[in-house]
C-alpha cells in the first residue's frame, strides 16, 4: 500500500493508505482507548471511546473507522477529546447494574480499567433500578444483561469468526439486550457455545463458570499451546495459576484458528472427573497396589519379548511417537484412539482454502463435535456464497445449509455441477471410500484436505503407524496418554500395561499401570490435519512422583536390554 504522512498530536507518523487512524496509531505507539473495538472482528464505532479531534475543525470522529489521508492532523487527548470521553464512561455506568466489587471481571474488565484512567470515582447520574435477567441455560457460561454495555462485539465474533449468526440485539432504546435466534434461552438457542462470545466479551456479562473468580489477568500466568482435542492443532492460551489450568483461550495470533476455537477445546478439558493416576501399580492377589518405578519396571522387563502388541495414542506429541516407535521396534504397533482417512487422492490444501472455497465436499466426516473449528470454515465459505455438499457426513449443525445432501454412492453425481466451480475442497474422513473419492479426484479444479480422527493421527500416519491392530498378544502395551475415556482394546493379551493419566476401563483391567502426564505438562510438537507442525508448550509444572513419558520409553528400552 502506498504511505501517506499523517501528524498524531503534532508528532509526524508513517501510515499506510486504507488503515484507520487507530491502526495508524497503535502502529506507532499512541494510545487511543477502545472498548466496542477488537482487532479480531469489525469495527463498529458505537462505542465513541476512541474518539479525535480532527483539526482543523474540531470535529470528533470515532478513529476506528475514521481513515487516514495525506497531512491528517488528530489530536487524542484534547480537552474536548477527553471531556467527550468521560461523558460516555458516565453514560455506560448510569445504564446497568455495574457494581465492579461483586463482579467476576473485576480487575479484568475493559470498563473498569477506562473509569480508572479518566479518574472516574462516582456516578454522576442516576441509574435505574431495573434488574435484568441473568441467563444461565447454557453449560460452559452465563449471559448476565446487568453487567452488558451492548458493544456488540459478540455479535460480531459470533458472525465473522464462528459463522454461527446466533446472536442479536432485541427491544428497543434502553431496554435493549442482546439475545439469541428469537429472544431464546441461550441454553436452548443454536448456540454452538463455541465460547468466542465470551472471550470477545470487554465486562463481566458473559462469565465462564469454571474460572470465575479465580484469579485477575495479573494473577494468571498465560501460555501459549495447543489444543489436544483433534486434529486441526489449533493455537491456544492456557491461563494457569499455582500450576493450576484456570481457563483455555483462542490465541488471536495462532495459525490455523486464529483465535477460534470450539467447546471441545475450550470448555470440556477444564470439565474432566477421571481421578489422575498418581503412581505406577501392579496386580497383586486381584487388586491394584501401589509399587516404585523399579519395580514396576522390574515387572514389565520379562515381558518385553516375542509377541508383544504396544498401541500408541494419538493424543501423544511428535517427539512422543518417536520414541514409542523406537522403544518397541522388536513388536508390532498400531494407533490407539485414533482413525484415519483414506490417502490423498489429489492437490492437499489447509483450511484457509476451506474458507476461500467456491464449492465444499464434505464425505464421510464428523463436523458437528469433533471438528466443529472446520465447520466455522465451511461456514464462513458459506457466507460469501459458496455450495456444500454433505455426502455420508455427520453434519446436522450444517444440514439446513447445504446445496446437496446424501450418501456416499452420490459423490460419482457430483462431476458435472463441481466442473464449473472456481475453487473445490473435498473434506473426507475415515468414513470416505475409495470410490467416493475416486471420482472426484480427477477433477483440475479439487483440492484434498483429510479430517482424521484423533489428535495427532496424522503424525502417527507419516511414520507408520498402522490403524489395524492385531487380535491377540502375549504382552499388550497402552499409551494411552490423558484420555480420559480410555476403553479395553478388542486384543487378547497375557499380561496387559496401561500407561495413561487417568484411571479408566482400561487401568481396572490392566496387569500394570503407570503413570502418563497430562497435556498440560508437556513439552512437544503435533502434526495437523494440513501437515503443519504445531507447538505444545508446558503450561504447569510435572509432579514430582511422574516422569516424562519419553523417559518412561527410554527406561523400557534399557531394562529389556538388561533383560
Amino acid at each position: 500500500m502506498a504511505a501517506v504522512t499523517i501528524y498524531i498530536n503534532g508528532q509526524e507518523i508513517q501510515a499506510e493508505d486504507g488503515q484507520t487512524v487507530l491502526q495508524a496509531a497503535q502502529a506507532a505507539g499512541v494510545h487511543i482507548p477502545t472498548l466496542c473495538h477488537h482487532a479480531a472482528v469489525a469495527n463498529w464505532g458505537g462505542c465513541r471511546m476512541c474518539l479525535i479531534e480532527v483539526e482543523p475543525r474540531g470535529q470528533l470522529q470515532p478513529s476506528c473507522t475514521f481513515p487516514v489521508s495525506q497531512g491528517l492532523r488528530v489530536q487524542t487527548d484534547s480537552e474536548k477529546v477527553v471531556r467527550s470521553r468521560k461523558f460516555v464512561l458516565n453514560l455506560l455506568f448510569s445504564e446497568r447494574g455495574h457494581y465492579c466489587m461483586y463482579c467476576a471481571a473485576s480487575g479484568s474488565c475493559e470498563l473498569q480499567n477506562l473509569a480508572y484512567e479518566y479518574g472516574l470515582d462516582h456516578w454522576l447520574y442516576g441509574r435505574p433500578n431495573e434488574a435484568r435477567e441473568v441467563d444461565a441455560s447454557r453449560p460452559y457460561f452465563t449471559m448476565d444483561h446487568n453487567r452488558c454495555i451492548l458493544c456488540r462485539r459478540c455479535i460480531r465474533g459470533c458472525d465473522e469468526i464462528s459463522a454461527v449468526h446466533v446472536l442479536g440485539i432485541g427491544k428497543r432504546g434502553a431496554k435493549s439486550i442482546v439475545v439469541a435466534d428469537l429472544d431464546a434461552p441461550f441454553g436452548q438457542s443454536s448456540c454452538i457455545s463455541c465460547g468466542t462470545c465470551l472471550q470477545l466479551c470487554p465486562v463481566g456479562a458473559l462469565v465462564d463458570r469454571k474460572s470465575a473468580y479465580m484469579g485477575r489477568d495479573e494473577e494468571l500466568a498465560s501460555v501459549k499451546t495447543a489444543c489436544f482435542e483433534c486434529g486441526v492443532g489449533c493455537g491456544t492460551v492456557a491461563r494457569v495459576r499455582s500450576d493450576r489450568l484456570v481457563r483455555i483461550e483462542g490465541d488471536w495470533d495462532a495459525e490455523p484458528n486464529h483465535g477460534l476455537l470450539c467447546k471441545m477445546g475450550r470448555f470440556e478439558p477444564l470439565r474432566v472427573t477421571a481421578r489422575r493416576v498418581h503412581s505406577p501399580m501392579r496386580r497383586v492377589g486381584g487388586r491394584l497396589l501401589p509399587c516404585s518405578w523399579e519395580e514396576a519396571f522390574a515387572a514389565i522387563a520379562p515381558r518385553l519379548a516375542g509377541n508383544t502388541v504396544a498401541l500408541v495414542s494419538s493424543r501423544a506429541t511428535d517427539e512422543e511417537i518417536a520414541a514409542f516407535l523406537e522403544t518397541f521396534a522388536f513388536g508390532r504397533v498400531a494407533l490407539y484412539g485414533g482413525a484415519a482417512a483414506p490417502a490423498i487422492p489429489g492437490r492437499s490444501c489447509g483450511l484457509g482454502d476451506v474458507e476461500r472455497a467456491s464449492a465444499i465436499v464434505a464425505l464421510g466426516v464428523e463436523l458437528d463435535d469433533e471438528h466443529e473449528v472446520v465447520a466455522s470454515f465451511v461456514r464462513r465459505a458459506l457466507d460469501r456464497g459458496a455450495n456444500l455438499f454433505l455426502l455420508g457426513s455427520h453434519a446436522a449443525k450444517l444440514s439446513g445449509l447445504a446445496t446437496q445432501e446424501g450418501d456416499l454412492s452420490a459423490a460419482s453425481g457430483l462431476t458435472e455441477a463441481l466442473t464449473g466451480e472456481s475453487s473445490v475442497v473435498v473434506l473426507f474422513g475415515p468414513a470416505a471410500t475409495a470410490a467416493s473419492l475416486e471420482t472426484l479426484a480427477g477433477l483440475s479444479n479439487a483440492r484434498f484436505l483429510p479430517l482424521h480422527s484423533g489428535t495427532n493421527t496424522a503424525a502417527a500416519l507419516a511414520r507408520g503407524v498402522p490403524c489395524q491392530a492385531p487380535s491377540e498378544a502375549d504382552t499388550l502395551y497402552v499409551y494411552a496418554a490423558d484420555d480420559p475415556a480410555a476403553s479395553v482394546p478388542a486384543i487378547k493379551a497375557g499380561f496387559v500395561v496401561a500407561h495413561a493419566t487417568y484411571h479408566s476401563a482400561l487401568t481396572e483391567s490392566a496387569d500394570l499401570v503407570l503413570p502418563a502426564l497430562h497435556w498440560t505438562e508437556k513439552l512437544g510438537h503435533l502434526t495437523n490435519i494440513e501437515g503443519r507442525t504445531v507447538e505444545a508448550r508446558r503450561a504447569v509444572a510435572i509432579p514430582a512422583a511422574l516422569r516424562e513419558d519419553r523417559d518412561v520409553f527410554a527406561s523400557l528400552r534399557s531394562v529389556r536390554v538388561q533383560a
